[in-house]
């Protein structure tokens, strides 16, 4: 592997979207002139997050065992449980959409400046877009299908601002066979490139 000091960045400042499940990507090309002020058309940026607690991408599951027979005690390693993938973040904003995240439902109130909890609520289905600005050097992650749910209990203090705590969980997109990746002209990946050794 060759050095590319492009592809190495600090997430100085990042953003956030989701759009209705499917919803396709932008281009590397886009995400390479992506600004703030605009962002991306069918794209709602959900608003401000935590600098102190970043997105973490993370999996839980996927353990594996290794199985043997009377002759070979190390004949194959199994999977014992599939591994999930999923991204955790804290919104600071207690609006509409930030709480409808959180509870997994919509306002079921009419009246104007009330947000009305009806039920324990979901996952909410969306699309997710994360992108990542480190100077020139900007990246984006997208899944095209992911269920968005409350991970924790609201976070309060008072020198701090206020979160609501969520995760996406990956699911894969059947039609587009794909579960999710990541988009930058900054790292060097051209998909009509040849596998490296082929």
């Amino acid at each position: 592997m060759a050095l590319n000091d492009n592809a190495v960045l600090t997430a100085a400042t990042g953003y956030i979207f989701t759009a209705p499940e499917g919803t396709t990507p932008p281009t590397p090309q886009a995400v390479d002139s992506f600004d703030p002020a605009t962002g991306f058309p069918t794209w709602n940026n959900i608003g401000h997050t935590s600098r102190d607690d970043l997105p973490e991408f993370g999996y839980e599951g996927g353990d594996t065992e290794t199985k043997g027979t009377w002759q070979s005690e190390a004949l194959k390693t199994v999977v014992k449980e599939a591994a999930v993938d999923y991204v955790t973040w804290k919104l600071h904003q207690f609006d509409e959409e930030g709480l409808s995240l959180y509870y997994g439902q919509t306002n079921g109130s009419t009246t104007t400046g009330e947000f009305k909890v009806t039920g324990t609520g979901a996952a909410t289905r969306r699309a997710l877009l994360i992108v990542i600005v480190d100077g020139p050097t900007k990246i984006a992650f997208y899944a095209p299908k992911v269920d968005i749910r409350r991970s924790d209990a609201i976070e309060l203090a008072v020198d701090e601002f206020s979160k609501l705590p969520l995760r996406a969980t990956f699911l894969k997109d059947t039609t587009k066979n794909e579960l999710f990746r990541w988009i930058s002209l900054d790292t060097g990946v051209n998909p009509a490139d040849p596998p490296a050794g082929g």
